[in-house]
């Protein structure tokens, strides 16, 4: 009778094991993210010179996301946030103002705390029209929890033109996440 106890002992140690890991797996929750979109104004260059810089603050609000598309879990959850995708488009664009005038086309973070990082680039964009474009992304995926979790970060579009530009340039960024979230 002695040696039934801690073979059931095993048992149980062994089913109690396998459903913590289960329960673990059902916490899972990575999910896909469009954020709202960013809009930013690049002055007109009438003269090609030295590069434009233009940035924009983001507030995420990470409690709100984490409860809208992982609800069993909460934002302390997170082990990353990547960055998986980036489009530009601009407004209004005609033959003189595109986003063919733009030679390099750069994109950073940065976040009170947290280095600035290039977290996508165009070298040598194409000398053809174009009223939008897809900057790929560092490595195909940037993870940008720490920046995100400091509530506000900045994006910053950093631009050399190919040539000069008669009017602003109105540029709306998309940007793409692959959130990974679990217990």
């Amino acid at each position: 009778m002695k040696t039934i106890h801690p073979v059931l002992v095993l048992i149980f140690a062994v089913g109690f094991l396998t459903s913590c890991s289960k329960i673990k797996e059902n916490l899972k929750a990575d999910f896909d993210y469009e954020a709202a979109p960013l809009t930013f104004t690049m002055p007109a260059v009438p003269i090609v010179g030295e590069g434009i810089e233009v940035t924009q603050e983001v507030a995420m609000d990470l409690d709100a996301i984490i409860q809208q598309n992982a609800p069993l879990v909460s934002a302390n959850n997170v082990r990353e946030i990547n960055l998986t995708g980036i489009t530009i488009e601009v407004a209004g664009a005609d033959e003189d103002n595109n986003l063919q005038n733009l030679e390099t086309i750069r994109v950073a973070v940065g976040a009170d705390g947290v280095g600035d990082k290039v977290i996508a680039e165009i070298a040598n964009n194409p000398d053809v029209y174009e009223t939008s474009l897809s900057i790929p992304v560092t490595d195909g995926a940037v993870d940008l929890k720490p920046y995100i979790m400091k509530k506000k970060f900045d994006y910053t579009l950093h631009v050399k033109p190919r040539r000069g530009t008669t009017k602003s340039l109105t540029v709306m960024v998309k940007t793409f996440y692959t959130f990974v979230v679990g217990v």
